[in-house]
């Protein structure tokens, strides 16, 4: 069994390598042409001489077969139990994205603070005096629970995505017992996830979780008398990674060149100095009168320490601290001197929204967040144009965008599967969830306290609920491998922190999660530290049944075709069939008492250690 194993692990890892170029997909019935005509009404116009109704083609509610269906939800969601899919098939996707649109689950601040209460009743129970942090962790614990349980499963896509964009990390000493503030900065885009585009960019420039992070909290207008000028960290970071990045852009995503042939830069040092004097004048907007009861009533001191401040209230303006005087911003508007602060902050970000690069730049940020790592420009287009007007006039509706992005025809249609540039790489995140969710993950308790620990899961898998490592997240969207990747002039971001070590640990816990235990469930206490402990009598436990009773009256070849749905969205190759097959027989030879469970278990951990479930095609 050891030798087979590490075999199947040799063969799926020398393929992952070269995957962006050498898998073929599977042929299925959910796209337009070559026959199929799933969902397809055809009609032609009587104004047109030629009436033979082959000029216009209209889906009817964008249905798809299975395997399209399950390509649609891990790209929309993080993947989908084989009752999900059905229920796509079913309905279609247009319906599907109507009723996820309209859907809007309880807050993550109110269920963090709902968790929180359940985390101090567990610890005092132990430790009746014990004074409890508000942790990090516990915004794991509800990330995870909505995740894994809850039926918006679109609207925390989203949120995933866009905190991957605009970033804040909590893992470090000052952000990681802030607890209500990660929560809440995290419903910026959850609760927001399809608002405008503006209102977004707006709430996280004025949350304090940011303010703190890219130092725009506390931010004083220069002092010439001691030389000392405003912080450009926020202003930097606002232009290079939130809104319109480093250099000009077509609509499509390419980049403009001057007369020369080189790429134009979107903005200088000096628009970066300019824009931080807006960012001045920023402190907190209320006081954390939960921690500090005696600071009610009492007024705002704007130099106050980040503690004092509620951190889900957002900053406001000290007009003495603010820079008056005049600002030019990047396209030449004049900020008048004198002009209120936060006429200043909100004229700013009017300009840097209704940039030309907004649309493009974005748009293709979350394009590779859900669908692929190297949209063609066409694909860009097609979204910025969705971004720069609705429909109906109004630019930066997500809704708009994120429809844009999940049924365009590079999302939808299956040819796109066999395409060499197309697909991206699951996030280790991407893949825990997508085999917790495939089979109905629970626990005796009900819980899923799936802890953020920084040893067991950052430094093994370099990714961690809201703990990249820098601004620039856990990988760059820029990032191209270099044997396979950047020669052929494409990006392969999460292959940056897919190495050897990472390999290693993706297959040990995928072992580990189907053999024993999805993961520890920090529902217990230890007995001499105010802290949580794994539970070993609340083990977490992932349904195989369906599974397992398939094989049993139909074969391993009916139960292949099954988790090839599941897990592979049609894209499990004829190979990968057989080494598993070929595996599963010699399993059988060499031990006649392995359990149909056992088998099963053994053939679900092949496929989500090969290319075919690790590559999103």
């Amino acid at each position: 069994m050891r030798k087979i194993r590490f075999f199947i692990l040799f063969v799926s890892y020398l393929s992952l390598s070269v995957s962006f170029f050498s898998l073929h997909a599977q042929t299925y019935q959910d796209h337009f042409g070559t026959g199929n005509n799933v969902g397809i009404s055809i009609s032609s116009s009587s104004e047109e001489s030629n009436n033979s109704a082959e000029h216009t083609l209209n889906g009817a509610g964008n249905f798809t077969d299975m395997a399209g269906a399950s390509r649609f939800l891990a790209q929309a969601g993080f993947g989908g139990s084989y009752e999900e899919i059905e229920y796509v098939t079913q309905i279609g996707i247009d319906a599907w994205l109507d009723e996820q649109f309209a859907m809007i689950g309880s807050s993550y601040l109110d269920n963090y603070q709902l968790t929180y209460s359940e985390v101090v009743a567990l610890i005092q129970s132990v430790h009746p005096d014990a004074t409890i942090r508000k942790e990090r962790v516990y915004t794991d614990f509800v990330f995870w629970e909505k995740v894994l349980r809850q039926p918006d499963v679109l609207r925390n896509k989203a949120a995933f995505a866009w905190n991957q964009i605009l970033v804040v990390s909590t893992a470090n000493s000052k952000l990681e017992r802030r607890g209500f503030g990660g929560a809440d900065y995290y419903d910026i885009f959850y609760e927001d996830a399809f608002s405008n585009f503006r209102d977004i960019l707006y709430d996280v420039s004025m949350h304090l979780l940011m303010g703190e992070y890219l130092s725009h909290f506390k931010n004083k207008k220069g002092n010439p008398n001691n030389g000392t000028a405003p912080d450009e960290n926020y202003a930097r970071e606002i232009m290079q990674l939130f809104s319109i990045g480093l250099y000009e852009l077509n609509n499509d995503g390419t980049c403009k060149l001057d007369s020369l042939g080189q790429k134009i830069p979107t903005y200088d040092i000096e628009d970066i100095q300019e824009l931080a004097k807006v960012f001045t004048g920023l402190s907190g907007g209320a006081w954390n009168t939960l921690a500090y009861p005696e600071y009610v009533g009492q007024p705002l001191q704007f130099n106050s320490s980040l503690g004092d401040f509620d951190m889900t209230v957002p900053m406001m303006m000290w007009e003495d601290q603010h820079e008056q005087g005049e600002k030019v911003m990047i396209d030449g508007t004049v900020l008048p001197a004198g002009q209120a602060g936060m006429q200043d902050i909100n004229d700013a970000l009017d300009i840097l929204f209704n940039h030309a690069n907004v649309g493009p730049f974005i748009g293709t940020r979350l394009i590779q967040q859900l669908v692929k790592s190297n949209p063609t420009p066409a694909y860009v287009n097609r979204v910025s144009m969705a971004f720069n007007d609705n429909g109906q006039g109004v630019r930066g509706d997500m809704q708009a965008v994120f429809r844009a992005i999940l049924t365009d025809p590079e999302a939808r249609d299956c040819s796109w599967t066999a395409n060499e540039k197309a697909g991206k790489l699951r996030q280790p995140l991407e893949r825990f969830a997508t085999l917790f969710r495939s089979f109905d993950i629970d626990s005796p308790s009900g819980k899923l306290w799936f802890a953020g620990d920084y040893d067991d899961i950052y430094e093994r898998h370099e990714q961690l609920f809201m703990a990249a490592p820098t601004v620039f997240n856990f990988f760059s969207p820029f990032y191209a491998e270099d044997t396979y990747v950047a020669p052929n002039d494409m990006v392969s971001p999460e292959f940056q922190i897919l190495h050897s070590v990472t390999a290693i640990h993706y297959l040990n816990f995928m072992e580990d999660a189907i053999m024993d235990a999805p993961f520890k469930n920090y529902t217990d206490v230890k007995p001499n530290r105010i802290r949580l402990k794994n539970n070993t009598d609340d083990v977490p436990f992932l349904d195989f049944s369906d599974e397992i009773a398939l094989f049993e009256t139909q074969g391993i070849d009916a139960l292949l075709d099954r988790l090839d749905i599941i897990l592979c969205n049609g894209n499990l190759s004829n190979s990968t069939r057989s080494i598993i097959i070929d595996a599963i027989a010699e399993l059988e030879n060499d031990s006649t008492s392995i359990s149909a469970e056992q088998k099963v278990k053994n053939i679900i951990y092949f496929i989500v250690i090969s290319p075919n479930f690790t590559i999103l095609k």
